[in-house]
């Protein structure tokens, strides 16, 4: 029979109880914030082979609860735990049977801080830059629940004078391959309830579609203070409505190609999300006979099919870009295919979740193509360029899209 988590652990402790070891005292926590008997060696994100390595003693746990090492306390009354996700470490804890343990840390390491957390519930903390740990107090049913989470003061530093998630999260992408992906960064692939990013508040995550086995999203929940933070290590992001009509901030980096976008999450957190975007810019370029991005006007299928990743639509074929800085979803070319060669491109470049992108992207048009004309058949259409390449663009202000041919 396997036993819910919470009357293994009782049964433990009173098992415990009943042995001859002392209990706790000051002396067991010690003079220093940090996991008692060699746990502060090891840390979330950890497999639990390098766990097993670095604390020896560590061992699963055969009370009848599944991924979870435990630790010999040597005391009566406290159960060491080492909580694992996908043969990762994901959290470290101290269980204390009765109710006296926020009296005996306060004992040995001073009044806690109490706070409020994202969800308005009292939060009961001790911290120390120092050790580079903080622990979070939770008394409930009749033990208290003393978890050890990596601790380090959010600054302005931690968020850098660029765009670009911390740490292994940099080197992933979205939809990347959950093999390729787990290689990089096996802690937070692994971790689906989000891993301490050893930063005050901050935890990390990657979401993974499970149907296709890639990167969905990559993004860290952050306390209520870190949008002054971000805003002082960035500047102001701007304003954009998100396709279910929620209010966002955006700072998209052309140095670097990511974006980073914040959004309301539970209660007062936030979640700062990042992706990969193609900045308008580097899309379009400046030379006037040709799309920069994907010079394949002219260019036999074979040779597509080579340098780019395509896939068919009827008689013609569709090739897939990231999204420019304005637009959430991939930006679609479709490619006209007459005598075995590519004659024509047609795509949409919305901005109708930054409405001042309109002109913005106007203006690129103008610098790249020249001045346009109205069509004479069509005078909502605008003829930026007559020669070879043709360049077509109309505005679907419905939609907030603008749609360009160049054939």
């Amino acid at each position: 029979m396997t036993l819910s988590p919470y009357l293994a652990v009782a049964v433990a402790l009173a098992t415990g109880a009943c042995n001859s070891a002392p209990a706790a005292t000051t002396e067991f926590f010690g003079p220093t914030i940090e996991p008692p008997r060699g746990l502060a060696k090891i840390s979330p994100g950890m497999s639990v082979a390098e766990a097993m390595r670095h604390v020896p003693q560590l061992r699963e746990d055969h009370g009848g609860v599944r991924d979870r090492l435990v630790l010999d306390s040597g005391v009566s009354d406290v159960r060491l735990e080492v909580r694992v996700d996908t043969g990762t470490v994901a959290s470290i804890f101290a269980i204390v049977q009765g109710k006296g343990a926020r009296e005996l840390l306060t004992r040995a390491w001073g009044q806690p801080q109490i706070e409020r957390d994202s969800l308005g519930q009292p939060e009961v903390t001790w911290e120390s830059e120092a050790t580079g740990w903080k622990v979070e107090l939770d008394c409930i049913e009749r033990n208290c629940l003393v978890e050890y989470v990596p601790y380090h003061v959010l600054t302005t530093d931690f968020f850098g004078a660029h765009v670009v998630p911390p740490g292994d999260l940099s080197r992933l992408h979205i939809g990347m391959t959950l093999a390729e992906a787990r290689k990089i960064a096996p802690g937070p692939i692994d971790v689906r309830g989000g891993m301490p990013t050893g930063v005050d508040g901050v935890r990390q995550y990657v979401a993974i579609d499970d149907k296709r086995g890639v990167v969905r999203a990559i993004y860290l929940n952050l306390p209520p203070r870190a949008k002054s933070l971000i805003e002082e290590a960035w500047g102001t992001g701007f304003v954009a409505t998100e396709p279910v009509g929620k209010t966002v901030l955006v700072w998209p980096d052309p140095t670097t190609s990511w974006r980073a976008t914040l959004r309301p999450a539970l209660g007062l957190s936030h979640d700062l999300a990042y992706d990969n975007y193609l900045p308008a810019a580097e899309l379009f370029g400046e030379q006037p006979d040709v799309l920069d991005a994907v010079p394949v006007l002219g260019m036999t299928v074979e040779e597509v099919k080579r340098d780019y990743s395509i896939t068919p639509q009827g008689k013609d074929l569709v090739l897939t870009l990231l999204p420019t800085e304005w637009e959430r979803t991939a930006t679609r070319i479709t490619l006209g295919v007459t005598g075995g060669r590519v004659r024509e491109l047609a795509f949409s470049i919305p901005f109708k979740a930054h409405p001042e992108a309109r002109d913005t992207l106007f203006d690129l048009f103008r610098a790249k193509w020249g001045e346009p004309r109205p069509a004479m058949h069509d005078p909502k259409l605008l003829v930026f360029r007559d020669g070879r390449p043709r360049v077509e663009v109309r505005e679907g202000p419905e939609h907030g899209v603008w749609k360009i041919e160049i054939r």
